[in-house]
């Protein structure tokens, strides 16, 4: 099976170079799915992605895969990103893939449902929520960008026929708006998660593994680190994730660290490797997610793979990862004082956080697994491939 695979992924990392950070959940989720369909025998794998800055397309070894990078010109929300879509057509017509897999609900579920080949997308956030989630705190630009955003999704989302759902809520979300099928597959979470040891217990290492952006709540998590030092004085937080898309809302939160005196106790550790990131799970006790809108995070995943406890808000599909009171906590989003005393609660009672860290592991084997989710995925392209053929057949045996 000839397969093309659209979406963000780290150039560096898929060329051998794995000290190169990470940037978020869906580029971890592209290349661990990449890699492991890579190593099936039955499987001709390219992953294309859209570069800014690139004069001409450009194709390089990855991990066992072809990685194509093509052009991304500039101002593409001012022609409803005409000029990129047309880019990856183009790609995609040279390759001549048996079905493509494009992720998230932009310019590479455009180029898939453009190039006429049967293809299926999946939906890695709601853009629709996040703008109105950032609206009031955003720029008329942004708000613009937004709206652009918003608008080029919810015609993906009508045109699809097909659609991989990583979480229930998407399925509410969007079942209404769409004839498309369905499908329910979770992210997956790289096997090596799995391995990290249980944690010593009584050390108050608390993690966080987000972007420093307002949607995933930073500035509350500092504002609650601020309140349980006052029960857990020897706490600390580590924050990891990219600074640069905002830098004044993270200036902002470095500045809130220092006015509640916690500056030394919280640690800003940017955009990190992959295997830095395993090891800061490795060093954490439980694992903290602050965000006012989220659809299926990767980090909740990773830290119940790890054996972590989590303390997460009752945000998008959150509430359908962490069983509350079995493998973390859910506490209403925007509230540090919830936020905080779950998480006292926790690092007070190490016993139950060694329980819970061990029910997520066993919930994140039965549901995140990466081989499973690949053969879920390959499941989902074959009986896309069979129903087309099936109807081409039909079409052949008409009469003329």
């Amino acid at each position: 099976m000839k397969i093309a695979l659209l979406g963000p992924c780290p150039t560096e990392i898929c060329s051998g170079r794995p000290d190169q950070p990470l940037a978020g959940g869906v580029d971890a989720v592209v290349l661990a799915l990449a890699r492991s369909l890579a190593g099936r025998p039955d499987v001709a794998l390219s992953v294309m992605m859209a570069v800014p800055g690139l004069a001409r397309p450009v194709r390089q070894p990855g991990d066992g895969f072809t990685l194509i990078s093509v052009p991304r010109p500039r101002g593409g929300r001012l022609t409803g990103q005409r000029p990129v879509v047309e880019n990856l057509r183009g790609q995609i017509a040279a390759l001549a893939p048996d079905i493509i897999h494009a992720h998230s609900a932009g310019i590479y579920a455009g180029a898939a449902l453009a190039s006429g080949r049967p293809a299926v997308v999946t939906l890695h956030g709601i853009i629709g929520r996040e703008a109105r989630q950032a609206w009031a705190n955003s720029s008329w630009p942004d708000r613009l960008r937004w709206l652009a955003d918003a608008r080029y999704e919810a015609s993906v989302v009508r045109r699809a026929s097909d659609i991989i759902a990583i979480s229930p809520y998407v399925l509410a979300e969007f079942r209404s708006r769409t004839p498309a099928r369905f499908h329910l597959i979770e992210n997956p979470v790289d096997d090596r998660f799995f391995d990290i040891a249980t944690p010593l217990p009584e050390q108050d290492r608390l993690l966080c593994v987000a972007r420093v952006i307002p949607r995933k709540g930073i500035l509350g998590l500092v504002e609650a680190f601020g309140l349980l030092v006052r029960q857990r004085p020897a706490a600390t937080l580590t924050v990891v994730g990219e600074t640069a898309s905002d830098a004044d809302y993270a200036a902002r939160c470095r500045e809130r660290a220092t006015q509640l005196g916690v500056a030394g106790r919280v640690h800003f550790a940017g955009a990190q490797p992959p295997d830095t990131i395993r090891a800061y799970y490795a060093a954490s006790d439980v694992v903290l997610l602050a965000s006012e809108q989220e659809t299926a995070p990767v980090t909740l995943a990773e830290a119940m793979a790890a054996g972590r406890p989590v303390v997460t808000t009752d945000v998008g599909g959150c509430a359908a990862m962490v069983a509350d009171g079995v493998t973390g906590r859910v506490v209403p989003p925007r509230d540090p004082q919830a936020l905080a005393a779950a998480t006292v609660e926790l690092l007070a009672d190490p016993a139950r956080a060694a329980t819970m860290g061990r029910a997520g592991r066993d919930a994140a084997a039965a549901r995140f697994r990466l081989a499973s989710i690949t053969t879920a995925t390959l499941e989902v392209y074959a009986r896309i491939l069979a129903e087309r053929a099936n109807v081409q057949r039909a079409r052949a045996k008409r009469p003329r």
